[in-house]
């Protein structure tokens, strides 16, 4: 309703090209960034826009899309996924990502996003039966960690031991 109310219209915030009319027409922001079918609305141009100052359009714009996706993905969803017991399973595959990393489906809950306020409020939603705990583990860089360990390299293994950036 706000975005409306500066549009002066309605804008189907799901449309890059009603986005980007508002944006670089209506409002006349500077264009950051062109697609093949014109000027883009992704989410690094929205964030840039939006340091600019010359509009609170684009952070509201960035809101949108956040809780949509949050509530598309996962709010609407979820409550279809609890079993007779109350609980929601996800189903961790071993051999699906191209990486090789664990992946997880029905729902995927490793994509709930953690850096944003929302994203947090969600997560809360997932508790532990009695006597339960859920944990979160960060595979980050296993690989690197295993071939330091393996290899037994000092300069690795001391980046690794102090938080370092490996690279």
């Amino acid at each position: 309703s706000e975005i409306k109310e500066v549009a002066g219209e309605d804008v189907n915030l799901k449309s890059p090209k009603q986005v980007s009319a508002l944006l670089f027409e209506k409002l006349e922001l500077p264009i950051i960034k062109k697609t093949k079918t014109g000027a883009s609305t992704d989410s690094s141009v929205l964030e840039t826009l939006k340091q600019m100052g010359e509009s609170d359009i684009p952070e509201k714009i960035i809101k949108f899309r956040e809780v949509d996706k949050l509530l598309s993905t996962y709010v609407k969803t979820l409550p279809k996924l609890v079993d007779k017991k109350g609980k929601i399973h996800t189903h961790f595959n071993q051999n699906v990502a191209a990486t090789g990393r664990l992946s997880s489906d029905k729902p995927n809950l490793q994509n709930i996003p953690i850096r944003t306020e929302n994203g947090r409020k969600l997560r809360k939603g997932f508790v532990p039966a009695k006597d339960h705990v859920l944990i979160g583990a960060d595979y980050s860089q296993v690989e690197l960690r295993i071939l330091a360990h393996f290899s037994e390299d000092e300069v690795m293994i001391s980046a690794f031991n102090n938080d370092e950036d490996i690279h």
